[in-house]
């Protein structure tokens, strides 16, 4: 079913005004972690806070870097979306790594930091020795969509813990309520500004996830605590004092 022409014609005008502001929105979502970062630097303790999204983040952010260097014209919006997640992604890792009392976990940040790394340089090079721009968009576009797939599973575990205790206490509301927003205003941006189904098609699985995230907050609101929610808010207060 076609859209109508008005209707086309209008998203194609406001899609890069969409996605400007979406630079502003996913800055909000990379600096999301900050405080509870810096309360860990300023405590010099972890405490529950778990840091194996870290290494993804930075991978992640990093690996959109590379890809808006080689679509036509550049994708300066999803490069400047990514700087701040790169740097942001780097900041919360090294905190992390710096902090963490278990050497275990230290070699998972260092394994994964690595191979994100490599994993970059190798298809960076690659891609830089193919003529074909077409071929190197794709390599690069599905490389980053993997990576964004793997931090989806992260809002799928939460959602299952939500179902299971009848309570949406565990959804941060203000990042869901973001998220949905962030995701549409890319989506518009990839289907109509630049028609890249590389960056509209992550982002319809992840203004997906955040209406399910609140839907589930509707269905389930926060109602009485579970006790790992009692024992996570009192940790969380020890840690702010």
């Amino acid at each position: 079913m076609a859209l109508p022409m008005n209707f086309t014609v209008l998203m194609t005008d406001i899609a890069p005004a969409m996605g400007a502001v979406g630079v502003f929105t996913s800055s909000i979502l990379g600096f999301g972690p900050l405080p509870a970062v810096l309360n860990c630097r300023k405590t010099k303790h972890l405490g529950e806070m778990n840091v194996d999204p870290f290494p993804i983040l930075f991978g992640n952010a990093l690996g959109w870097i590379i890809y808006s260097c080689v679509t036509t014209p550049p994708g300066v919006l999803i490069f400047a979306a990514n700087v701040s997640n790169v740097l942001l992604g780097m900041f919360f890792l090294l905190t992390g790594y710096n902090l963490t009392p278990s050497d275990s976990v230290r070699l998972k940040l260092e394994i994964l930091s690595l191979f994100f790394l490599s994993l970059w340089m190798g298809l960076g090079f690659l891609c830089a020795m193919i003529d074909d721009n077409d071929l190197r968009v794709n390599i690069l576009g599905v490389a980053c969509n993997i990576l964004v797939l793997i931090l989806f599973a992260s809002p799928l575990s939460t959602m299952a813990k939500v179902v299971t205790t009848k309570s949406s206490a565990s959804i941060n509301r203000p990042f869901a309520v973001v998220q949905v927003i962030n995701c549409a205003l890319w989506v518009v941006y990839g289907v109509f500004a630049v028609k890249d189904k590389y960056v509209w098609i992550p982002n319809v699985i992840g203004f997906t996830l955040g209406v399910m995230q609140i839907s589930l907050i509707l269905l389930f609101p926060k109602g009485r605590p579970t006790p790992e929610d009692v024992e996570e808010h009192l940790l969380t207060e020890s840690r702010d004092e």
